[in-house]
This record gives structure tokens, sequence and C-alpha cells, in this order.
């Protein structure tokens, strides 16, 4: 069982400390050269997998190979998937590919996006605590569990499009008799957050996905055969509707929700929580928040450029969308007869715990702030911690030594210096001297 998709290759770390300024939750420390993550504070967002100059921190996912172990073979592609080809004639040229490198049936997950979208449409009319958070992205509800554990009923209790297309896709194979042992779904993601999430599924007690795979790794098998003469017709599923879910504003009506934001990436995500926090957001009803800069197509697993992946997905929406001539309704109203709330609730998991014991608790904190306004509260993370703040509470947890501040290491040198400079001032009586006194 996977504790988290995103990883650290020690080899490759050089210590630079770019990370620990990057990840949302302060949840990388560098001692000893070596960056280190603190699995309790990790959300799988990838920030560091992007920001890593050296290639040291990388996302886990499942080989391809795992898809031979079954009979049927579905595969789940993301909206974002499609953009990594801008060379592509069209979308079916992408599908059909995926049964031409062993998929033996796929299903878009745009389609269960626009499935999604009505369910939210529907609980926004009835709901009553403002504003909704959404929930398809499992690095923000992560994120609220950690650090806005205050504002977990403000998330969104609907399975994500992901989720809803593995149900569906399992269920209708369940029907004719197929045994679930044979069905394998796997969903092809732009982000690490995905790759954790089926192990560890918010509001579900199991996931449908049997394994999430690589954007990158998937892309790199089908460049090569996107053209062979093998390929089968494939006829779409999803509208503009579902593709529009891959981009920074998401794929809610405007006209349905009108008092909405859409806000990505991760230190805009926290402003914004920040305010529903505090009050001060409650005339906005919903909030389509994303980790990734730019949407699923900023993912840390996406191969194209943002830039020209939302071009070119944007050049699909607006043709799609004038052409109008996917008929998709039958298949929506197969997956609106699927349960897509959640089954479970989400519960806080706050990472900031110093004992168990109360009373020792109680006097770490008070050493902390003892600690901490020593500091130069610069937060310069030469130390290898994020914050001062975080500096304070590492050392009070014999995690860090105090001289890894260089602030510290100079006063104490300063220190010494003088009680070394005192010492050489201090007149020592010699033999003779207490002879003439004699």
């Amino acid at each position: 069982m996977h504790s988290h998709s995103v990883t650290l290759e020690q080899d490759k770390c050089i210590g630079c400390t770019d990370c620990i300024k990057r990840c949302p939750t302060e949840a990388i420390r560098v001692r000893g050269s070596k960056a280190k993550i603190i699995e309790d504070r990790c959300i799988d967002c990838g920030n560091c997998i992007r920001i890593c100059r050296n290639g040291a921190k990388r996302a886990v996912t499942d080989e391809i190979s795992l898809i031979d172990k079954y009979k049927h073979r579905i595969a789940l592609p993301a909206p974002s998937f499609y953009a990594q080809f801008p060379k592509v004639k069209n979308i079916e040229q992408i599908l059909s590919t995926l049964y031409h490198i062993g998929f033996t049936d796929v299903v878009e997950v745009g389609c269960a996006a626009e499935v999604i979208a009505n369910h939210t449409y529907e609980y926004v009319k009835t709901a009553t605590l403002f504003p909704i958070i959404s929930s398809s992205c499992p690095a923000i509800v992560r994120l609220i569990q950690r650090r806005f554990p205050s504002l977990i009923h403000h998330v969104l209790p609907i399975i994500s499009p992901m989720e809803l297309a593995a149900r569906y896709i399992k269920s209708k194979y369940i029907a004719k008799g197929i045994s679930e042992d044979e069905i394998g779904v796997f969903f092809i993601s732009p982000c690490p957050a995905k790759a954790t999430e089926i192990h560890r599924p918010k509001g579900l007690e199991r996931s449908y996905v049997d394994g999430v795979l690589s954007m990158q790794d998937i892309y790199k098998i089908m460049i090569y055969k996107m053209n062979s003469s093998h390929q089968i017709p494939v006829k779409r599923q999803s509208t503009y509707k579902g593709l529009s879910w891959a981009t920074r504003n998401g794929g809610l009506d405007e006209e349905t929700i009108k008092s909405r934001i859409a806000v990505d990436g991760m230190e805009s995500v926290i402003g914004i929580l920040e305010k529903v926090e505090d009050g001060t957001l409650s005339n906005i009803n919903y909030i389509e928040a994303l980790a990734c800069t730019g949407g699923c197509l900023g993912g840390a697993l996406a191969i194209e450029n943002p830039f020209v992946s939302r071009y070119t997905l944007k050049k699909w929406i607006e043709e799609d969308a004038a052409e109008d001539v996917i008929d998709n309704k039958d298949l929506i109203s197969a997956i609106m007869e699927v349960p897509a709330a959640f089954s479970k609730i989400i519960t806080p998991r706050p990472v900031f715990s110093l004992d168990n014991d109360m009373k020792k608790a109680l006097k770490m904190m008070e050493d902390i702030e003892i600690l901490y306004k020593e500091l130069p509260q610069i937060d310069c993370g030469s130390c290898g911690a994020p914050t001062c703040r975080c500096f304070a509470e590492d050392v009070v947890k014999k995690d860090a030594n105090i001289e890894e501040c260089v602030f510290m290491l100079r006063k104490r040198i300063k220190d010494l210096s003088e009680v070394m400079h005192d010492l050489t001032q201090t007149v020592i009586p010699t033999h003779n001297d207490r002879y003439r006194k004699e």
C-alpha cells in the first residue's frame, strides 16, 4: 500500500533548500545537506517535483504492465491528457491509440465530469453552508484536512469524476456477469495526488480505480504509435463541457452558479481559504480550488508546456461548442444513475502534535515560543526549515540543533569569543608575585 506518491531520491538531492519554501504544508526539511519529507504533513500536491532543480523529487505511479493482469482493461483518460498532443488531428486519434497500446475499453473522465457538474448544481440549490469548496482535487481536500480543518464541512460531498467514471464502468461490466477480478480500471493522471488517492480515497470506503498511470509514461508509449496504420475508429464520448474541467476555471457553468470563483495554485488557494476561515468571503457560494497553477494542465506529470496545452484545449473546446455534434445523452443518463455522494465523512488530519501527554505538549509549546522570540524571524531557510517557527519546533522536538541557524551560531561564536577575550585579560598571580607581597 502506497503511503505517498511523492518520494525523494536522496542521491540526487543537493540540499539546495528550494523545495522547503514551496511546500504548502511545511512538510520538507533539509538536514545534513539532504532533504527529508515529513510524511504526516505531505499532501502529494507535487509542488516540490516542479521546483526541484535536480530531479530529486518524483512521483511513484503504477507501471503500465499492471494492466496485463486483467482480461478487461479500461483506460480513464483525464481531459488534460488530450492537450498533451497538440499536433494530432483530433481527440479520436488519441482515444484510438489507447486501444492500440493494450486497453480494451476507454471511458472519458470528461463524461463523468459533466455528471458531477449536474450533481453540483443540485447540491448548491439546497445547501445552507457557504461557500462550498470543490472536492475534485485531492490535494486541496488534504490541504483542508491538515491546515484548515474547520472548513471540512464546506467541502462538496460528491466524489471526483475519476471515481464516478470508474464506478460506472465497473458496474456496467459486472451487470454483464463479468467478475470484478477480471476488470482493471486505470486512470491516466496529470498529478501525483491521484496516485495516492486510490489507496486512501476521500469520502469512500474504497476506490474503484485499480491503478494510476503517469501521463508522462503513457505519452512516451503513445507518441510513437499515434500514426500507426493499426488505428481503429473510435467515437468521442465527452463534449466541450467535460473538456473544460481541465482548465483553471473548472467545468461549472458560470450562469448556473453565478456567485463563484475559481482559484488555482497552492499559494493562491491558501490565501482564499484563509479568507473563508476568517469569514470575509461569505458572499461567495462556490469555490473551484485547484492545487496546480493553470489547473490540471499544469500538473506535475504533464508533458506539454501548460500555455501550449491550454491553447490546444481551448481550440478543441471552441470547435466542439460551435459544432455541437457529440451526442452523449444516453451515456450521461447512465452515469447519472450511479451513486455519486460521499459514503464516508471526511475527518481532520492535523499535523501539529507535540506530545500525547498534554502537560508535556504545553511545556513544549511554551519552549517553542521562547526560542522563537530569540530567533531572527526572517524565515531565510538556511537552517533547513521553511520558517523560524518551524525551526523552533524542530529544535524543541530534538529534530534539529540550535546551531543550525546561522544567526544563532554567530551569536554563540560571538559569546564564546567574548568569554575567551575576558579570560585572556584576567591576570593570574604568579609565584614571584606572591613572594613580593610577603
